[in-house]
């Protein structure tokens, strides 16, 4: 991995270590960066951006990555992945939402968390919760990034339904897991049924 510029601050210089970490990570595919306007975030998380990764082939998934959700918190920091089988907007407000809620010292968003987004998480699925869990698919080259002075952890928000929610809420995280690896269901399939 590049170091970034010197000249940068601290939260442009870890911002662009993950940019630097993604583009290593998905070198042949197509980058796109966006802002999300309405709400709070740009306050909060000064400089937050949404990366979307386009897949080579239709059978991949889209890939939204959060850029500065890391600035959340001093030290080690997170950011937040979606994937996704088509492209849409609301991956990004999605991902802002994450990370505003993030940055409230109050709603820290850590591994083994669900949370409820109030919708479903894209346009005709049953599942309106994520489940913030290791990026399984992609493995720990794409988990640890290292930053400037900071290791960044990317974590996976994987849709959930809201009886799976209960079911890792009473069972955990890993009986969860369990449950959808043995069901065989995709993830990210907007009609799969709940495993529970």
């Amino acid at each position: 991995m590049t170091t970034p510029s010197p000249e940068l601050t601290g939260g442009e210089a870890v911002r662009e270590a993950v940019r630097q970490h993604l583009s290593a990570f998905w070198p042949d595919h197509s980058h796109e960066e966006f802002a999300w306007p309405v709400g709070p975030i740009e306050g909060n998380l000064p400089g937050f951006r949404v990366r979307r990764v386009a897949p080579l082939v239709p059978t991949d998934p889209w890939v939204y990555v959060t850029v500065g959700a890391s600035g959340a918190t001093a030290g080690d920091g997170l950011e937040f992945l979606i994937l996704a089988p088509t492209e849409s907007d609301s991956h990004v407000e999605t991902l802002a939402m994450v990370a505003n809620f993030h940055a409230d010292p109050n709603h820290t968003v850590s591994l083994g968390r669900t949370i409820e987004i109030g919708r479903p998480w894209t346009e005709g699925a049953i599942a309106d919760h994520l489940l913030v869990s290791l990026p399984y698919p992609y493995g720990p080259a794409l988990e640890h990034c290292e930053a400037p002075d900071r290791h960044i952890q990317v974590l996976w928000l994987a849709p959930i339904t809201a009886a799976e929610a209960r079911y890792a809420s009473e069972r955990g995280l890993e009986a969860l897991e369990q449950l959808l690896e043995q069901s065989a269901v995709d993830v990210i399939s907007p009609g799969r049924p709940s495993v529970v």
